[in-house]
């Protein structure tokens, strides 16, 4: 402002054409969008008096010079640069919130400076110095440089840096997803493997009553000692209609699939690595062992203090109020605790319908509690490339494709190696699409609906040429033609994970 000589004269305030910001007091505290708009308003004004300033003698002021080889670097390809002294000489519309101007070489938008093609892809490097996420990135960028499209730039910059995406973070759990409801006693049960002490032990519960049965196996954990194992268990309790696993190798051998079908028993494998899928045989499992533990430490569990314990823990009550004992036989066992004969008598009964609405309200409150917490994933479509967790080191370092779908949010990944996967959702990550690639992301297979358990098959468009369309116009039923119903031999391996 030196260059400048001012004179003030007094107005009276009747005589003004427009009142100005001193003659009126603030009602209120200025908002967000008001600062930044006198900021840019700031910078604009500035801008423009520091490139038409002129000395006293009329002379112009000499050109700009900075410190700053960065800003140096960039005067000097801006002022090459032809496209950009066009936006010197001719600047865009301005807007209300950001209002073109010049400093010297340079063209800002408010605060920020517009930087010239050919030096965004470096900025763009400098911006993503930190690796820091997307927003902020954006939220850096934002207090200094700006071109039309930065912020869909610096996502496809983010997204392109192998470091970052390699170290995401898990994704949030989805809402809570039940799909086994059994009506009566040992229709539905879930089994599991788990060593103590060295020794292998087999744990078989049942999904209503939560009833547990444990059997030690020593070291033999192959396929035809399973076998043996369930074959006693289905002399004492019953057939199951679904065993419910984690799929590991003694359940999903060639011997075990033919043994389940001998029986009439669906043998359903949950998500490799997701012990979540199989809470239900896990939380057995976590019973178990620690009972072992605290009453047989050799892992000899013939013993006395064991066999307490287990029935102990086959009389004791779920927090929905009713014992796996009661809801079995329809009483309490007798046990070493004291019990007057009144608690073995059948009066619970009567209150059955109470208890079932209490633990239909407690399941209630564990979903509702479970799904605050959580949101879907979208669905992937076959054909699409995303990135694998590995369960040990928790990185996103396997790239594969999406092959098929399965039921309870598992899908079939194919690795570029040849191997084929199955994975929870919670696993894979899509990788983004680049725009320049047509969009040919469509489920082919059909895919098993997550919330109905129903098969969903999208409709097919059939691929025309510009000949054919040009030709004849295209029909009715070419537009709505549906695929074609899946084989019995496909709707299995869509719906069975190996």
């Amino acid at each position: 402002m030196a260059p400048y000589v001012f004179t003030t004269v007094w107005r009276a305030g009747k005589t003004l054409c427009v009142p100005d910001a001193l003659s009126r007091a603030p009602v209120s505290h200025p908002t967000f969008d008001d600062e930044e708009e006198c900021t840019m308003t700031a910078a604009h004004v500035q801008s423009h008096v520091s490139t038409n300033a002129t000395s006293t003698d009329g002379q112009a002021t000499a050109p700009i010079l900075d410190d700053d080889r960065t800003l140096q670097e960039l005067r000097a390809i801006a002022s090459q640069d032809q496209d950009y002294r066009r936006l010197l000489e001719f600047p865009p519309t301005a807007t209300a919130y950001t209002p073109p101007s010049s400093h010297g070489e340079l063209v800002l938008h408010g605060p920020r400076i517009v930087v010239p093609a050919t030096l965004r892809r470096r900025t763009l490097t400098h911006l993503h110095d930190s690796h820091r996420g997307v927003e902020a990135t954006r939220r850096r960028a934002r207090q200094t440089v700006y071109w039309p499209g930065i912020d869909s730039d610096i996502k496809s910059t983010v997204e392109a840096c192998d470091s970052c995406q390699r170290l995401q973070p898990s994704q949030q759990q989805e809402p809570y997803l039940c799909d086994d409801q059994p009506s009566h006693p040992f229709e539905s049960v879930s089994a599991d493997f788990f060593q103590v002490a060295g020794k292998s032990f087999l744990v078989i519960a049942d999904r209503l009553s939560g009833w547990p049965v444990v059997t030690p196996c020593g070291q033999d954990t192959t396929a035809t000692k399973l076998m043996r194992m369930f074959c006693r268990y289905f002399r004492e309790v019953g057939v199951p209609v679904r065993v419910r696993t984690d799929g590991g190798p003694p359940f999903t051998s060639e011997e075990f699939r033919r043994f389940t079908e001998r029986w009439g028993v669906h043998h359903l494998v949950t998500s490799p690595h997701y012990p979540q899928s199989n809470g239900h045989a896990e939380a057995a499992v976590k019973s178990v062992k620690y009972l072992i533990l605290k009453t047989a430490h050799d892992g000899n569990i013939d013993c006395e203090a064991f066999d307490r314990g287990l029935l102990e823990l086959r009389n004791t009550p779920t927090p929905a109020g009713r014992s796996p004992a009661q809801i079995l036989y329809g009483h309490p066992l007798r046990t070493c605790v004291p019990a007057h004969p009144q608690s073995f008598s059948a009066e619970w009964q009567t209150k059955s319908d109470d208890w079932d609405r209490h633990a239909a309200d407690q399941a209630d409150q564990v979903t509702s509690l479970y799904d605050s917490h959580a949101r879907p994933l979208p669905r992937l479509s076959v054909g699409q490339r995303v990135r694998i967790q590995d369960h040990k080191s928790v990185q996103w370092d396997k790239v594969g494709v999406v092959m098929g779908c399965g039921r309870s949010r598992q899908y079939e990944v194919r690795l570029p190696s040849g191997r084929v996967w199955w994975r929870n959702r919670r696993h894979l990550r899509p990788l983004p699409v680049p725009n320049c690639e047509p969009s040919f992301l469509s489920p082919v297979s059909p895919c098993q609906d997550q919330e109905t358990g129903s098969l969903h098959v999208p409709p097919v468009t059939p691929r025309r040429s510009p000949r054919l369309v040009a030709k004849s116009p295209v029909s009715a039923r070419d537009t709505t033609t549906s695929a074609p119903t899946p084989s019995a031999n496909q709707r299995a391996r869509q719906l069975s994970p190996r």
